[in-house]
């Protein structure tokens, strides 16, 4: 911030020119000379917020004179003190490093102290995230971690971070893996806050196809005639031996000779034993097609129950009719 000397002895707008960005008197014109009037009336708009205690707005017209002046010192130091006011700890303790270690290297010894001791202050009262990351997650191709949409890297797994208070999200992912999302919530500050890297969902496992909801239902139904087609090859090929047995009784004799009624009884074995057999191959292929397409069905299929109503169920219903077999199925 500036200083209340400054303040005294030359009016507001030069004085932002003159102190903002110079770390010692002998740079001060050239800095000047660098300064727009831009950048002036956003650090004197979010000075008059920070008064007002309006630090939602007055924290991002900061970062935005730093955007366009990053050698602002003094603009890096107000942003400190306006996340500090703005309930952001862990932001105020990292920009008050952050100029504490700019401030050194360029010589500015009072800002540096002033940075120093604002970010000791502040450090015993932060609240902290711990990311733990299981032996089964690290092998993981590409596996990749941030948290607040910044990368957090191996060398950050397991050590405590300073975050502000409220709510943040990991998000977890890896090469043939699906992205996974998980919620933070830092209640207040000073909180010792541990999460561990849940375990991700191979897309090999869930099916790199597309979902095909309507596999399990058609698996159900094939299966359903299939069975249809075994029962009524049963029962054609029932009725096919209780012809030939009764063309046998009285109308055929041992030399297959037969009267016309065994004759005509004699054809209805033929045909129904035809039957049979077809109706037999086609519900087996049919019944072991079902099967086929239950097994390997998707297991995104199963999204499709939580929009059916609680307690519903797929539900079919097989009957032998005259001259065919009716299947009929639902939800």
């Amino acid at each position: 911030m500036i200083s209340p000397a400054c303040r005294a002895r030359w009016p507001r707008a030069f004085v932002l020119s003159l102190c903002l960005l110079a770390p010692a008197t002998v740079r001060a014109q050239p800095v000047a000379r660098r300064i727009s009037p831009a950048v002036q009336a956003l650090y004197e708009q979010a000075n008059d917020e920070m008064d007002a205690m309006r630090y939602e707005s007055a924290c991002p017209r900061l970062e935005e004179v730093i955007r366009l002046a990053p050698d602002a010192l003094g603009a890096k130091l107000t942003l400190g003190a306006c996340y500090e006011g703005w309930g952001k700890l862990a932001s105020a303790w990292s920009q008050y490093v952050l100029v504490e270690g700019a401030a050194t290297k360029v010589g500015d010894l009072d800002r540096r102290m002033k940075a120093a001791v604002k970010a000791a202050a502040l450090k015993p009262k932060l609240a902290t995230l711990t990311i733990d990351v299981p032996a089964s997650v690290r092998p993981i191709p590409g596996l990749t971690i941030t948290r607040d949409g910044l990368p957090v890297r191996e060398a950050q797994w397991s050590v405590p971070l300073p975050l502000d208070v409220g709510r943040h999200e990991m998000v977890v992912s890896g090469r043939g893996y699906k992205t996974r999302k998980q919620p933070i919530e830092i209640g207040e500050d000073g909180d010792r806050v541990a999460v561990s890297v849940l375990p991700l969902e191979s897309m090999t496992n869930a099916g790199p196809g597309p979902e095909r909801p309507w596999q399990r239902p058609a698996a159900i139904v094939a299966m359903g005639l299939g069975g249809a087609g075994l029962v009524a090859g049963a029962v054609l090929g029932g009725m096919a031996i209780a012809r030939n047995q009764e063309s046998n009784d009285g109308h055929c004799n041992a030399q297959e000779r037969c009267d016309p009624t065994g004759l005509d009884l004699r054809r209805q074995a033929v045909g129904l034993g035809k039957g049979s057999t077809v109706a037999l191959v086609a519900g087996g292929l049919l019944a072991a097609g079902g099967v086929a397409l239950f097994v390997t069905a998707p297991s995104h299929a199963q999204r499709d129950e939580r929009a059916r109503p609680s307690g519903a169920q797929w539900r079919a219903e097989i009957a032998l009719r005259p001259g065919g077999v009716a299947v009929q199925g639902g939800w």
